[in-house]
């Protein structure tokens, strides 16, 4: 006759076996960055992979824009929504894991408000900058829109969803500036006259000219 072992030998057995997957798991995930769980996940044209290892180092080091490939979530950013729109870290980025995403989801804001998002960075003032970013437009219609840089609060330049092409990011002209404060204010809106826009912005970069 056989031995069959005992239905607590089994489940104690099991339970060995389930704990260490839990462990193995658990390891596996710890130097994942975590993504702010205050950002919207409401999107319908956003990928789910990811294209690289994300990093929170500023890339190059002298930039002074913290996070400005969103590969950490959110914070320092601060973003803003009005009427029907929403905001998400969405993946992937440009050539990155994340990047910045606008999504008009409805009518537009009769009062003409403007999404944002925007950062205080630390600089030296009377010493000159230069500001660079690459944009992406899902698509080119005359009510798309354009997104528009300021710069302690003002115009510095606007980036319409024609200017070069949809469905990619793309380079855009550099900005440069002299700083006038610390901090300075860097600043980016969506203006859009349509529904269903999207539109994301990532790897901004603010060096020393």
């Amino acid at each position: 006759m056989h031995n069959i072992p005992s239905l607590a030998g089994l489940v104690l057995g099991l339970g060995c076996l389930f704990s260490a997957q839990i462990i193995n798991a658990a390891s596996c995930n710890a130097d994942k960055p975590t993504i702010s769980s205050t950002l919207s996940s409401s999107t319908s044209k956003t990928s789910s992979s990811t294209s690289s290892t994300p990093t929170c180092a500023p890339t190059p080091a002298d930039n002074v824009v913290r996070n400005g490939g969103f590969e950490c979530g959110l914070s320092p950013w601060i973003a803003a929504d009005v009427v029907n729109t929403r905001h998400s870290i969405t993946s992937p980025g440009d050539d990155s894991a994340f990047a910045f995403q606008f999504n008009q989801v409805g009518p537009v804001d009769p009062n003409g408000g403007s999404a944002s998002v925007s950062q205080d960075i630390s600089v030296v003032v009377g010493r000159s900058y230069n500001l660079r970013f690459r944009t992406f437009f899902d698509k080119c219609t005359q009510g798309e829109g354009f997104i528009g840089v300021m710069i302690n609060h003002q115009a510095v330049q606007t980036i319409d969803a024609c200017d070069f092409g949809t469905s990619d990011f793309k380079f855009n002209y550099p900005v440069s500036f002299t700083a006038t404060t610390n901090p300075t204010n860097l600043r980016f809106e969506l203006i859009t006259r349509e529904e269903d826009t999207v539109a994301k912005i990532d790897n901004i970069v603010v060096v020393p000219s």
